[in-house]
């Protein structure tokens, strides 16, 4: 094919034959022409290759940037990762909490374990010749468990007011106040005069601040199961010798000789037949005190069977000790009075003289009863 003047020969893999010949193109154009958009073409090639040499080079240092960025971040992270994994527990997971006090920290897997063995260790208090243990369940009142925040330790603490208080719980039994004996003198010739209570000396706690101390002192060995001995100081208060003069009022009933007597600043007033409690449901023996009244009241009980009882309209009650008390009795002859010990624990007498039993002694009144 020929334009222009200029001949373009076409080969056919470019161009099919369609017809089964040989085709020719032939061009002509201008060569002014061509040589001026030759040399637009050569700027416009040249401006190209520029911004892509520039290219090529940008990305270059950017990926030469990036990638050693890559590398200081990833050598942090696995340096820290490392040292992570090969520093201890109690290193590498932080407490969260501040705890005040004796406490110890123990990994949460060990938890049950080391209560087991802090409450199970011996510990004693003594108390002059007096000794005696604290039990697991007093020991374990006194810790307190609280999570440390991070997972995986717990804190074991232990209160030293709580083993304070327990310790002094225990030593206050062996403070006993002392008996003083009671002795008495009769004329009537029926009830033998002598000791009607039996003295006994009591015993007093010293200066119990030692435990407060002490307290202090062993809770660290305490939540190691180390065990511990408490102490504390026990004096010895004497018993005295009392008579009838040492109360204001007192009341005195012998269970043998069935006899009452009441006594007012260490004198006489007045001795009453009386009937107590029969010999299988007998009166309370020892030391009391009045600590209620009654005008009237139905007094209801048990049988020694088994079987209840009601006794209505019963009067001028004062009750000493539990249910045993001095009243009045309308349902028994006189000749009970002085002779057959009858009721289920009280001492009973005539009603017309017990309203004056009733009206002398206020509560408070002590009554001994003896045999």
């Amino acid at each position: 094919m020929t334009t222009h003047g200029k001949t373009i020969h076409v080969q056919e893999a470019a161009l099919p034959n369609i017809m089964g010949e040989r085709i020719e193109v032939t061009l002509v154009h201008n060569p002014s022409s061509e040589d001026e958009s030759s040399s637009k073409s050569s700027k416009f090639s040249s401006t190209l290759d520029f911004f892509h040499r520039y290219l090529i080079g940008t990305f270059a240092l950017l990926f030469l940037l990036v990638g050693s960025s890559g590398i200081i971040l990833f050598g942090r992270y696995d340096s820290t990762r490392i040292l992570a994994l090969t520093k201890p527990i109690a290193q590498s997971q932080q407490l969260t909490k501040v705890i005040s006090g004796p406490s110890i920290t123990i990994p949460n897997k060990q938890l049950q374990t080391q209560i087991q063995s802090i409450t199970s260790q011996q510990i004693t208090l003594a108390v002059g010749p007096n000794k005696v243990s604290v039990s697991s369940s007093q020991i374990k009142s006194w810790l307190k468990v609280t999570a440390s925040g991070n997972g995986v330790q717990d804190y074991i603490q232990i209160d030293t007011s709580a083993i304070e208080s327990t310790v002094k719980s225990l030593a206050a039994q062996f403070a006993v106040s002392p008996i003083n004996s009671v002795t008495v003198t009769h004329t009537d010739g029926i009830t033998p005069s002598g000791v009607i209570v039996a003295g006994r000396d009591g015993s007093a706690l010293g200066d119990l601040s030692v435990i407060s101390s002490q307290s202090k002192q062993f809770a660290n060995s305490i939540l190691n199961g180390k065990g511990a001995q408490f102490s504390a100081p026990l004096s010895t208060v004497p018993a005295q010798s009392f008579t009838p003069a040492n109360f204001n009022k007192m009341i005195e009933v012998d269970l043998v000789t069935k006899r009452m007597y009441t006594y007012e600043n260490g004198q006489l007033v007045q001795t009453y037949l009386i009937s107590a409690g029969k010999p299988d449901t007998p009166t309370a023996v020892g030391e009391f005190h009045i600590y209620a009244k009654y005008a009237v009241q139905d007094m209801r009980g048990f049988n020694p069977d088994g079987t209840p009882y009601l006794q209505p309209h019963v009067h001028w009650i004062n009750y000493f000790y539990e249910g045993d008390a001095i009243h009045g009795n309308y349902w028994r002859p006189l000749s009970y009075f002085g002779n057959i010990n009858s009721s289920h624990g009280c001492v009973s007498l005539p009603d017309d003289l017990a309203v004056g039993i009733y009206n002398w002694a206020p509560i408070g009144t002590t009554v001994i009863t003896h045999d």
